[in-house]
């Protein structure tokens, strides 16, 4: 009982004490907001900045800091009567309340006005971009920027800049007074920026020209039928480029999207997409030949669009529709003629490979023709379809360098020292292969030739030096 008695006790004290601490914390406060009252800014100062060492109340840390700020404040005003701008900038920046921005903000004006009146035009600028990174949320903003804008423009002649600035005023500010006011600088930039676009477009950068005249469209400085006129040229211009280059459809597109822009040119431009309907049906018929069915189609449909019911797109398209059909019965024809080559019915498997080609004038079908002529005349007489192939491989060049070299034995040997042996054709291994042979014999040299004849597509190879020799 006693132990519970001594903590209430105890507790009470505590309670006692912290409100002891706060009546002096809130009478120290009432001193200094005396002191403020009474003008004693860098007293008041002083004795918050010690307040704040030892402050445990939060709400009147957070007013001590207000009232140092405003002494701040009311420190930077007596310097600025005294016109010491240096001490003042830094009252108000230590201040750094939105009130001593606005102070700080007239003070840089006040600056960038005595130096432009002194003919000191960096230094003009460097005060006006003072404000406009310290203190972005100024009133003076429109105004600052009004005022670089013609700096910009009639003093250092950089156009960008001053175009650069008139954007950020007008985006920021539309309609203010000196918004109002910029738009007789920044129009006078606006025959150069087209003549550049002019420029770029002529030279092939579009994106580029496009991008500058949709800017410039953006701003009440323009005429913006003519930029709308202007922007339907480059992407005419563009078009051009686009059927040079035989891409028809991105053409399409950007004489569509050109029109859009300027309708009085509907009569220009539909004439031109009218001379594209036979492009697209050039374009549709390459893909025709290469088999891209898609694209073909694609191509002949897209005249559609320009020309309802082309007549020529429809009769590309018919012919589209044959080929896939004569395509399909190709490859029957084709299969049928695989089933009779395997079977060795090489004259009906010739037959049927010829009706395939004639639907289809493919590759792999010619060379199966030539293949089964090839495998007919073997099975005639194959030997003497061997020594037709060696008597014509290249115009005849074996038989003509055989010759050649029994000329030169000739020179070297009597007649009946030479032994000819002339072309022997034997069968060779693997089906429808034979080797050709040819030896000369002489009392000092022998010359044996051979080489392997497929009779199935009249190739030779030689079997050895000698004969591969020949052949070069």
């Amino acid at each position: 009982m006693k132990f519970k008695r001594f903590r209430i006790v105890g507790l009470a004290s505590v309670v006692l004490i912290l409100i002891s601490l706060s009546a002096c914390e809130t009478n120290r406060y009432r001193r200094m907001e005396d002191m403020y009252q009474k003008g004693r800014y860098a007293g008041t100062i002083q004795e918050v900045d010690e307040f704040l060492k030892i402050a445990e109340n939060g709400a009147l840390a957070t007013r001590a800091e207000m009232l140092r700020a405003e002494s701040y404040m009311q420190l930077g005003l007596m310097a600025v009567e005294r016109q010491n701008w240096e001490l003042a900038i830094r009252f108000f920046k230590i201040s750094n309340s939105p009130e001593s921005d606005t102070h700080l903000a007239e003070i840089y004006k006040r600056l960038a006005l005595t130096a432009d009146s002194a003919g000191d035009n960096d230094l003009t600028v460097s005060y006006l971009n003072t404000i406009l990174r310290e203190i972005p949320d100024s009133r003076l903003i429109p105004e600052v920027l009004y005022r670089k804008i013609i700096l910009y423009q009639t003093v250092y002649l950089d156009n960008q800049s001053a175009w650069r600035d008139y954007r950020r005023l007008y985006d920021d500010f539309p309609d203010n007074s000196f918004e109002i006011q910029a738009r007789n600088y920044a129009s006078r930039l606006i025959p150069g920026f087209i003549a550049h676009a002019r420029q770029l477009s002529d030279t092939g950068y579009y994106t580029e020209a496009l991008g500058l005249l949709f800017e410039m469209d953006r701003y009440p400085v323009v005429d913006h039928p003519e930029m709308q006129r202007l922007i339907s040229d480059v992407y005419q211009a563009q078009a051009e480029e686009y059927l040079v280059a035989e891409n028809y459809m991105e053409a399409d597109r950007l004489l569509r999207i050109a029109l859009q822009y300027n309708p009085a040119k509907k009569a220009e431009i539909d004439a031109r997409l009218n001379s594209i309907t036979s492009l697209f049906i050039q374009m549709g018929d390459r893909y025709l030949a290469q088999r891209d069915f898609p694209n073909a189609m694609l191509y002949y449909t897209k005249t559609f669009e320009i020309i309802p019911d082309y007549a020529d797109a429809r009769a590309a398209i018919a012919r589209l529709e044959q080929v896939q059909i004569n395509m399909a019965r190709a490859q029957e024809l084709a299969t049928q003629a695989e089933e009779m080559e395997a079977a060795r019915r090489h004259t009906e498997a010739l037959r049927l490979y010829q009706q395939a080609a004639n639907l289809e004038n493919k590759q792999e079908y010619r060379q199966k023709i030539a293949t089964m002529q090839n495998l007919i005349e073997a099975d005639r007489n194959p030997e003497g379809f061997a020594q037709r192939i060696v008597n014509e491989f290249r115009g005849g060049v074996l038989n003509r360098k055989i010759r050649q070299q029994i000329a030169n034995l000739r020179t070297r040997f009597r007649q009946d020292e030479i032994r000819d042996s002339g072309w022997k054709i034997l069968l060779s291994t693997g089906q429808y292969k034979y080797e050709a042979r040819y030896d000369l014999l002489t009392p000092t040299d022998t010359y044996f030739y051979i080489w392997q004849v497929n009779l199935r597509d009249r190739t030779i190879v030689p079997l050895n030096r000698i004969s591969e020799e020949l052949m070069q």
